[in-house]
């Protein structure tokens, strides 16, 4: 990492002395110019960035939540393989303005675990973390003690059903057996389809508690009608036509 210290007041004054034209030299005008070069010196990165542009990047980096008892002056980075200190250096200060003073990498090499689909151990990738010192602090906000505002209850099920079939996978890849579903026993929707039924077969009749749609009222009308042809000279010849028609359907779908 190239350092380069900054120069002083003094050291500022004694420049723009040989710089300036003695028509320049004016206390007020002097002033002005040593502070437009200290400003400069400030917000100039004391050192040399990358040229090559960079739009639209596939590669993900993470911001790690702070250990324990580490300083509010260093955050530490979960990056990609290929990146390289230099890379992160230019990514910060680029896309969020945070300039660095040191940047220290880490490789975490992962154990070897077995296969799901082959019988054969495999390594995973390693992890690549990297730990940069910000010349301001940041301090991590605490966590949040009610998460009901992210967790739905459609989202709570969700993550119920994701775990239990994590362990029906843990459990059958250790016990070479897939449990049997009355080893496991009724879930929800199966618990909740049984009482629908139970309550339809005692009422007679089932209801969902909405209106009915305006498109299904036809075939309402057409099962009044067929009850009211029935008394009427002609309704048994209709009838039968509507049993013809429907039994060429059929022959169709077929």
């Amino acid at each position: 990492m190239h350092l380069r210290c900054v120069p002083t007041y003094l050291e500022l004054r004694r420049r723009l002395r040989y710089s300036l034209t003695p028509a320049a030299t004016h206390p007020s005008t002097m002033a002005a110019a040593v502070a437009a070069a200290a400003a400069a010196t400030v917000t100039k990165p004391p050192f040399k960035i990358g040229t090559k542009q960079v739009f639209l990047p596939r590669h993900v980096v993470a911001l790690l939540r702070s250990r324990e008892n580490e300083p509010p002056h260093f955050a530490t980075f979960k990056v990609p393989l290929t990146f390289n200190k230099l890379d992160l250096r230019d990514y910060l200060l680029h896309v969020y303005n945070v300039p660095v003073t040191a940047v220290r990498s880490q490789l975490r090499l992962q154990r070897p675990r077995k296969s799901t689909t082959r019988r054969r151990l495999v390594i995973p990738r390693p992890i690549k973390t990297m730990t940069v010192e910000l010349t301001r602090p940041f301090v991590w906000p605490e966590r949040p003690t009610d998460v009901t505002a992210w967790n739905t209850p459609h989202m709570e099920r969700q993550i119920r059903e994701m775990e239990k079939n994590r362990r029906m996978q843990d459990h059958a890849t250790k016990t070479g057996r897939i449990p049997l579903h009355a080893e496991e026993g009724d879930d929800i929707d199966r618990t909740r389809l049984r009482a629908d039924a139970a309550r339809v077969l005692k009422s007679g009749s089932w209801t969902n508690g909405r209106p009915l749609d305006p498109k299904f009222a036809k075939g309402q009308a057409l099962d009044a009608g067929d009850s009211q042809d029935q008394g009427q000279p002609g309704g048994e010849k209709r009838k039968k036509e509507k049993k013809r028609w429907k039994k060429r359907d059929e022959q169709e779908e077929r």
